[in-house]
Protein backbone atom coordinates (compact mmCIF):
# COMPACT_ATOMS: atom_id res chain seq x y z
CA UNK A 1 0.00 0.00 0.00
CA UNK A 2 3.16 2.23 0.35
CA UNK A 3 2.98 3.25 -3.19
CA UNK A 4 -0.44 3.89 -3.36
CA UNK A 5 0.06 6.24 -0.15
CA UNK A 6 2.66 8.07 -1.64
CA UNK A 7 0.85 8.87 -4.66
CA UNK A 8 -2.60 9.84 -2.34
CA UNK A 9 -0.12 12.06 -0.01
CA UNK A 10 1.67 14.09 -3.58
CA UNK A 11 -2.03 14.52 -4.65
CA UNK A 12 -3.35 16.37 -1.16
CA UNK A 13 -0.21 18.18 -1.15
CA UNK A 14 -1.04 19.41 -5.43
CA UNK A 15 -4.53 20.26 -3.78
CA UNK A 16 -3.10 23.46 -1.60
CA UNK A 17 -0.52 24.02 -4.25
CA UNK A 18 -1.45 27.40 -6.23
CA UNK A 19 -0.44 25.81 -9.56
CA UNK A 20 -3.70 23.19 -8.18
CA UNK A 21 -5.88 23.78 -11.29
CA UNK A 22 -2.78 23.39 -13.69
CA UNK A 23 -1.99 19.97 -11.88
CA UNK A 24 -5.86 18.73 -11.97
CA UNK A 25 -5.83 19.90 -15.46
CA UNK A 26 -2.65 17.83 -16.60
CA UNK A 27 -4.15 14.84 -14.76
CA UNK A 28 -7.22 15.04 -16.50
CA UNK A 29 -5.17 15.14 -19.60
CA UNK A 30 -3.68 12.62 -19.48
CA UNK A 31 -6.58 10.23 -18.39
CA UNK A 32 -6.81 10.60 -22.53
CA UNK A 33 -4.21 7.94 -22.51
CA UNK A 34 -4.28 6.37 -19.22
CA UNK A 35 -7.21 4.94 -17.04
CA UNK A 36 -7.22 6.85 -13.96
CA UNK A 37 -9.92 7.26 -11.57
CA UNK A 38 -10.65 10.78 -12.26
CA UNK A 39 -13.51 11.23 -10.00
CA UNK A 40 -12.07 9.91 -7.08
CA UNK A 41 -9.21 12.51 -7.95
CA UNK A 42 -11.28 15.87 -8.41
CA UNK A 43 -13.05 14.51 -5.14
CA UNK A 44 -9.35 14.06 -3.20
CA UNK A 45 -8.60 17.77 -4.79
CA UNK A 46 -12.08 19.44 -3.54
CA UNK A 47 -11.38 17.42 0.07
CA UNK A 48 -8.54 18.89 0.97
CA UNK A 49 -9.01 22.89 -0.40
CA UNK A 50 -12.90 23.24 -0.50
CA UNK A 51 -12.78 26.70 -0.86
CA UNK A 52 -11.62 26.18 -4.73
CA UNK A 53 -13.94 23.77 -5.15
CA UNK A 54 -15.84 25.13 -7.62
CA UNK A 55 -12.43 26.23 -9.70
CA UNK A 56 -11.48 22.43 -9.40
CA UNK A 57 -14.70 21.80 -11.34
CA UNK A 58 -14.28 24.29 -13.83
CA UNK A 59 -11.14 22.84 -14.50
CA UNK A 60 -12.06 19.12 -14.49
CA UNK A 61 -15.27 20.72 -16.99
CA UNK A 62 -12.75 22.42 -19.34
CA UNK A 63 -10.56 19.78 -19.50
CA UNK A 64 -13.05 17.39 -20.39
CA UNK A 65 -14.10 19.29 -23.03
CA UNK A 66 -10.69 19.40 -24.75
CA UNK A 67 -10.06 15.61 -23.99
CA UNK A 68 -13.71 15.38 -25.95
CA UNK A 69 -12.34 17.87 -29.01
CA UNK A 70 -9.52 15.68 -29.20
CA UNK A 71 -11.06 12.11 -29.00
CA UNK A 72 -13.19 13.70 -31.69
CA UNK A 73 -10.37 14.56 -33.76
CA UNK A 74 -9.38 11.24 -33.60
CA UNK A 75 -12.72 9.49 -34.48
CA UNK A 76 -13.19 11.62 -36.70
CA UNK A 77 -9.82 12.02 -38.91
CA UNK A 78 -7.87 9.18 -37.89
CA UNK A 79 -9.77 6.20 -37.41
CA UNK A 80 -8.45 4.51 -40.26
CA UNK A 81 -5.07 4.55 -39.00
CA UNK A 82 -5.40 4.12 -35.15
CA UNK A 83 -9.31 1.74 -34.92
CA UNK A 84 -7.38 -1.28 -35.29
CA UNK A 85 -5.55 -0.41 -31.99
CA UNK A 86 -8.45 1.27 -30.01
CA UNK A 87 -10.51 -1.96 -30.53
CA UNK A 88 -7.42 -3.96 -29.40
CA UNK A 89 -6.05 -1.72 -26.34
CA UNK A 90 -8.58 0.65 -25.55
CA UNK A 91 -12.26 -0.83 -25.97
CA UNK A 92 -13.65 -3.88 -26.99
CA UNK A 93 -15.23 -3.56 -31.06
CA UNK A 94 -18.40 -5.09 -29.68
CA UNK A 95 -18.83 -2.39 -27.08
CA UNK A 96 -17.57 0.32 -29.76
CA UNK A 97 -20.06 -1.41 -32.43
CA UNK A 98 -22.91 -0.85 -29.47
CA UNK A 99 -22.12 2.87 -28.99
CA UNK A 100 -21.97 3.16 -32.79
CA UNK A 101 -25.77 1.87 -32.75
CA UNK A 102 -26.71 4.20 -29.82
CA UNK A 103 -25.17 7.50 -31.78
CA UNK A 104 -26.85 6.61 -34.37
CA UNK A 105 -30.37 5.88 -32.67
CA UNK A 106 -30.13 8.82 -30.11
CA UNK A 107 -27.17 10.94 -31.26
CA UNK A 108 -26.99 14.02 -28.32
CA UNK A 109 -28.55 12.05 -25.68
CA UNK A 110 -26.52 9.23 -25.90
CA UNK A 111 -23.50 11.78 -25.65
CA UNK A 112 -25.24 13.01 -22.38
CA UNK A 113 -25.80 10.27 -20.80
CA UNK A 114 -22.44 8.71 -22.05
CA UNK A 115 -20.33 11.62 -20.34
CA UNK A 116 -22.41 11.82 -17.54
CA UNK A 117 -22.35 8.30 -16.54
CA UNK A 118 -19.23 6.20 -15.53
CA UNK A 119 -18.76 5.12 -19.26
CA UNK A 120 -15.38 5.36 -20.63
CA UNK A 121 -15.17 8.84 -21.75
CA UNK A 122 -12.77 8.33 -25.16
CA UNK A 123 -14.90 5.41 -25.84
CA UNK A 124 -17.64 8.43 -25.84
CA UNK A 125 -15.67 10.65 -27.86
CA UNK A 126 -13.86 8.75 -30.17
CA UNK A 127 -17.20 6.58 -31.18
CA UNK A 128 -19.08 9.73 -31.64
CA UNK A 129 -16.22 11.34 -33.78
CA UNK A 130 -16.21 7.88 -35.53
CA UNK A 131 -20.11 8.77 -36.43
CA UNK A 132 -19.53 12.06 -37.92
CA UNK A 133 -22.35 13.67 -34.98
CA UNK A 134 -22.16 17.79 -35.79
CA UNK A 135 -19.53 19.07 -33.51
CA UNK A 136 -21.56 21.97 -32.02
CA UNK A 137 -24.48 19.85 -30.23
CA UNK A 138 -21.84 17.10 -29.17
CA UNK A 139 -19.77 19.56 -27.17
CA UNK A 140 -22.85 20.85 -25.86
CA UNK A 141 -23.97 17.80 -24.51
CA UNK A 142 -20.25 16.81 -22.89
CA UNK A 143 -20.05 20.25 -21.77
CA UNK A 144 -23.59 20.08 -19.99
CA UNK A 145 -22.91 16.47 -18.50
CA UNK A 146 -19.18 17.19 -17.53
CA UNK A 147 -20.07 20.19 -15.89
CA UNK A 148 -23.48 18.35 -13.85
CA UNK A 149 -21.22 15.63 -12.99
CA UNK A 150 -18.00 17.56 -11.87
CA UNK A 151 -19.97 20.22 -9.71
CA UNK A 152 -22.04 18.02 -8.15
CA UNK A 153 -19.44 16.06 -6.80
CA UNK A 154 -17.79 19.53 -5.84
CA UNK A 155 -21.24 20.18 -3.60
CA UNK A 156 -21.50 16.96 -2.50
CA UNK A 157 -17.66 17.11 -1.13
CA UNK A 158 -18.30 20.55 0.49
CA UNK A 159 -21.11 19.09 2.77
CA UNK A 160 -19.43 15.47 3.27
CA UNK A 161 -15.94 16.47 2.56
CA UNK A 162 -14.77 15.86 6.01
CA UNK A 163 -16.69 12.83 6.94
CA UNK A 164 -15.34 11.37 3.69
CA UNK A 165 -11.71 12.66 4.42
CA UNK A 166 -11.79 10.75 7.72
CA UNK A 167 -13.29 7.80 6.35
CA UNK A 168 -10.82 7.58 3.29
CA UNK A 169 -7.82 8.38 5.97
CA UNK A 170 -9.37 5.34 8.19
CA UNK A 171 -9.74 2.73 5.56
CA UNK A 172 -7.11 4.11 2.89
CA UNK A 173 -5.64 0.12 2.31
CA UNK A 174 -8.99 -1.18 2.05
CA UNK A 175 -10.20 1.33 -0.51
CA UNK A 176 -6.93 0.58 -2.43
CA UNK A 177 -7.79 -2.83 -2.84
CA UNK A 178 -11.28 -2.05 -3.37
CA UNK A 179 -10.42 0.45 -6.05
CA UNK A 180 -8.27 -2.59 -7.55
CA UNK A 181 -10.86 -4.76 -7.78
CA UNK A 182 -13.23 -2.15 -9.58
CA UNK A 183 -10.60 -1.70 -12.23
CA UNK A 184 -10.26 -5.43 -12.42
CA UNK A 185 -14.30 -5.83 -12.30
CA UNK A 186 -15.09 -3.41 -15.46
CA UNK A 187 -12.16 -4.08 -17.59
CA UNK A 188 -13.73 -7.92 -16.99
CA UNK A 189 -16.88 -6.31 -17.88
CA UNK A 190 -15.91 -4.96 -21.16
CA UNK A 191 -14.29 -8.18 -22.25
CA UNK A 192 -17.16 -9.74 -21.46
CA UNK A 193 -19.60 -6.95 -24.13
CA UNK A 194 -16.91 -7.66 -26.30
CA UNK A 195 -16.99 -11.21 -26.87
Amino acid sequence: MKPARKVYEWACQKAFSPMAPLWLALIFFLEMFLFLPMDALLMLFCMHNPQRRMIYAAVATLSSLIIGLIGYGIGYLLWDTVGQFVTDHLISKNFFNRLVDHYNAHEYVAVFFGSFLPIPFKAVTISAGFCQISLGGYLISIFIARALRFFLIAELMQRWGMQIKSFVDRHFGSLVIALGAKVVLTFGFFWILGN
